[in-house]
């Protein structure tokens, strides 16, 4: 692929794509509040780790399609113009779905519309997708679009940190990762920040980890089928373990370093896990899976809530539980497996509207995007 093309990746890692997309719905499941024997498990319970595996896959894969070709002089702003085509469109029309929820929900109510969580403000700061700077807003309106303001921050570091670092890129990357580490360990001095370290943190790692790619991926792609199965089981039971363990005190940073190296690994595509990955379902999981993370929490409140009422109307309103904080039932851990069918229905609802979205609005999006970028800069 030559420098000016406007194409995004010059190297498809197939396995990548199917691991964001289990990670997308693992999401999407901690997102449901979920009582059920499964879902109630802690490894769905602290799912929003695997934000930071989107954050270092974001890094290594940026670095992959971009790293040398800003340094040599590719157009930052149709750089910058290619990630917010991918990204921006999608978040607007969210935010537009809630803006008419909240607009419909307060006539259906008598309730007083753009209340303290969702201010007109506030939907100015989403809107232009600062969030992760001026905090205040970081927990309004569409909550899981601050990782999507922490990646247009780490965007433009790319592109115009890369471009000033030339070979040190990799060095500029570590530096502020290992920074943003260092600084979550102190949560009383950053505050709501540490959204924005995080991102700093698992990016600039997941950047380091495509620097050892270029290094020793031909030799990852090479190696036994045996040996990178049996690494890719223990990466995969390690996460696992991981995710399921950590408490309120968990160091972002070092789960940010590990999902990197669990990039560096699956990127190779080579053990059997890797294949398993290739199954046309998780391939379509991790072409949605950005629709998936922005839609999820709407399609999932929708679904719990005509299921709540659908209990109460049918004279079993004990099967659902008010959420502290929430906006939406949870299905009762007294229904046991069937609270996670129930759980199991709402993420469905989730995958289906997360595929409508991607064919309405996030496809034809980027499409159009990519068609627009040649006027956009001019390339070196």
């Amino acid at each position: 692929m030559t420098s000016g093309a406007p194409h995004e990746a010059p190297h498809r890692f197939a396995a990548l794509d199917s691991l964001r997309g289990v990670a997308a719905l693992v999401v999407a499941a901690e997102h449901l509040n979920a009582q059920g024997p499964l879902f109630g498990q802690r490894f769905f319970i602290n799912g929003l780790l695997f934000v930071d595996f989107f954050f270092a896959l974001s890094g290594f894969v940026i670095a992959a399609a971009y790293a040398d070709r800003l340094v040599a002089g590719f157009s930052q702003a149709r750089f910058l113009w290619l990630r917010l085509g991918r990204v921006w469109p999608v978040h607007a029309v969210m935010l537009g779905a809630y803006l008419a929820v909240e607009l419909v929900g307060s006539r259906i109510t008598g309730r007083e519309a753009f209340g303290p969580v969702r201010s007109l403000p506030d939907l100015g700061v989403q809107l232009l997708l600062l969030q992760s700077l001026w905090t205040p807003s970081l927990y309004t309106w569409l909550l899981q679009s601050w990782s999507i303001s922490a990646e247009l921050m780490l965007y433009l570091v790319a592109a115009f940190g890369w471009r000033a670092a030339g070979r040190g890129r990799w060095m500029l990357s570590l530096i502020l990762a290992i920074a943003a580490a260092v600084a979550m360990l102190f949560p009383d001095a950053v505050g709501l920040h540490h959204k924005l370290l995080r991102g700093f943190s698992g990016f600039g790692f997941g950047v380091v980890a495509h620097v050892v790619w270029r290094r020793f991926g031909t030799r990852l792609e090479a190696a036994g089928q045996g040996a990178m199965t049996l690494i890719e089981v223990l990466l995969a039971l390690a996460v696992i373990l991981a995710v399921a363990t950590a408490g309120d005190d968990a160091v972002f940073g070092l789960y940010g370093a590990g999902f990197a190296i669990v990039v560096l690994v699956f990127a190779a595509g080579r053990g059997l896990v890797s294949r398993m990955l290739l199954a046309r379902p998780l391939v379509f999981l991790g072409t949605i899976s950005y629709s998936l993370c922005m839609v999820h929490t709407l399609a999932e409140s929708a679904a719990m809530t005509l299921a709540s009422r659908a209990a109460a109307w049918a004279g079993y309103p004990h099967w659902f539980i008010p959420i502290p904080g929430n906006n939406r039932p949870a299905a009762s851990a007294d229904l046991g497996l069937g609270a996670d069918l129930i759980s199991s229905g709402a993420l469905v609802v989730a995958v289906l509207a997360a595929w409508l979205l991607y064919r309405l609005i996030e496809h034809p999006a980027r499409e159009w995007s990519r068609r627009q970028a040649p006027r956009i800069g001019k390339a070196a």
